[in-house]
């Protein structure tokens, strides 16, 4: 009895084994893929770039929409790939964008060419497509390729500190200077005070159309027109917030 309940049980095993068989062969596997990859055009080939219109326009794409997935339905994910020319996209930088039209401001696209290591000044060309994906593990698909010619620009802003020291002349090549690396508005420098010449003002610009005077307090203003000063003389550090409109000095 005992042997023909074991041979019962193993009969039920193999039966269940060939059953879950042939469900998994039964099984549709349904995969997604995307058509025609679109199409990208610029509203320029060569986009201006300057620090002072930053957050005007550099260049606006216009993407056409690869064709509806096959397969497994899914929403497709588009994004600008930019990547020096003859690069093959390798190291490609990525930007998020939309079919019908992506722009992109003077700051981000120089934000990207910065993020390419291009050196500022200098005419590159550049070469652009669309990637269209719906999935890690499918194959995206890519645009067609087209060259911009672009020249970044150094971010670094600069203010100038005119005074006693150097007969107040703004435009003198050896007046000192304060600067900002990512022109967030805040702005730092060294500046060397001679005896008897303390004074001095912050202008935008190596002229005197406006200048930064003493508003009292730590604090300054473009219709301030008392002077800024150092207590006695030294070399000192320079710190203006332009945005919160104060200053600090700090002997070295």
């Amino acid at each position: 009895m005992k042997r023909i309940l074991t041979t019962a049980a193993a009969l039920c095993s193999v039966l269940l084994l060939l059953f879950v068989a042939s469900c998994k062969k039964e099984e549709t596997q349904t995969t997604g893929a995307i058509g025609n990859s679109g199409t990208i055009a610029a509203s320029t080939t060569t986009p201006p770039l300057s620090l002072a219109n930053g957050a005007n326009t550099a260049v606006v794409f216009n993407l056409s929409a690869a064709t509806p997935v096959t397969g497994y339905q899914t929403a497709v994910a588009y994004s600008i790939q930019i990547a020096k020319k003859g690069s093959d996209f390798v190291l490609a930088q990525e930007v998020a964008a939309t079919t019908g039209s992506t722009t992109l401001t003077q700051n981000v696209l120089n934000d990207v060419l910065h993020n390419l290591k291009l050196a500022d000044g200098v005419s590159t060309q550049v070469e652009v497509r669309m990637k269209s994906s719906i999935a890690v593990n499918v194959d995206a698909a890519y645009s067609n390729v087209i060259t911009l010619t672009v020249t970044p620009y150094s971010k670094t802003s600069y203010l100038y500190v005119p005074g006693a020291y150097q007969d107040w002349k703004p435009d003198d090549p050896k007046v000192g200077t304060l600067t900002s690396p990512t022109s967030n508005n805040v702005y730092d420098g060294i500046v060397t005070f001679p005896a008897g010449k303390l004074e001095f003002k912050v202008t935008p610009q190596p002229n005197w159309n406006a200048a930064y005077g003493n508003a009292g307090g730590g604090k300054i203003s473009l219709t301030a027109g008392d002077n800024l000063t150092v207590p006695s003389a030294g070399t000192y550090a320079i710190h203006v917030d332009v945005t919160a409109l104060t200053y600090t000095i700090t002997k070295q």
